[in-house]
This record gives C-alpha cells, structure tokens and sequence, in this order.
C-alpha cells in the first residue's frame, strides 16, 4: 500500500503540477479534498476544483517547477520533501531555492488531505562570531 500511496504522489506533483494535465486531477484527488494547512496559498483548497484552480494558478506564474527529493510512506500518509526552481532572499540578502514538505493522506486511492509546509529562506540569522 505504501508504495501504491508513494506512486500516487509522485503522480499528482510529476503529471498534474509540473505538466499541468489537470484531466488527471479527477483520478488522483478525492472530491472532497482539502488543504489542511497551506501558507502558499492565499484561500482554502476544497475539492477537485480549489485543486484545479491551485495548479492553474502556479503554472501561470511561469516555469514553476517541483522536483521530488524524496517520498517516505507509512500507513495512508506520504511525506514528501520538496524543492522548486524558484530562489527567494533570505533576510541576509542570500538567495535560496524554495523548499517544501508536504505530508499527504491517501483514501481510497485518491488524495484526502494535504498539509504543506513551505521554507521561504527566512531563517533568523546567526549573530557572528
């Protein structure tokens, strides 16, 4: 099961967020999926359609693109670590690509629930030696 979850995942991130086939949506996502926690996104994510709309919505900010770094499973949930093409500053002027960690829960064959965790690069500095 772990894997079939696993297999799932990297579907959703490789063919519907990073290709943009959003006639695959209906097959992956549960119709009443929902973002738990998203600080990326500026309203809540509900159904296949706040799904659509998500994706449509990156991909026309340009070449966005999610590269899977790694996908743990146990149980109905997949963690995945995540990283994009994108750079951000951090508060120390350096830039840094986005990184994410999205924990979805897996029902049925479809994805129920995601909560995503986003790294913008604002890590506090250090105080120098």
């Amino acid at each position: 099961m772990s894997e079939q979850n696993k297999e799932i995942v990297r579907r959703f991130y490789e063919e519907v967020e990073n290709q943009g086939r959003l006639e695959l949506i209906d097959e992956l996502v549960d119709p009443n999926f929902r973002d738990v926690y998203n600080l990326g996104f500026p309203v809540p994510v509900r159904g296949v359609d706040g799904v659509r709309q998500l994706v449509t919505t990156l991909r026309s900010r340009g070449d966005f693109h999610l590269n899977i770094e790694e996908l743990i499973a146990e149980g109905d949930k997949v963690v995945a670590r995540l990283s994009t093409n994108r750079t951000t500053k951090t508060p120390a002027g350096d830039e840094v690509k986005l990184q994410l960690v999205e924990i979805a829960r897996i029902a049925n064959g479809k994805l129920l629930e995601r909560w995503v965790f986003i790294d913008f690069g604002l890590r506090p500095q250090t105080a120098a030696s």
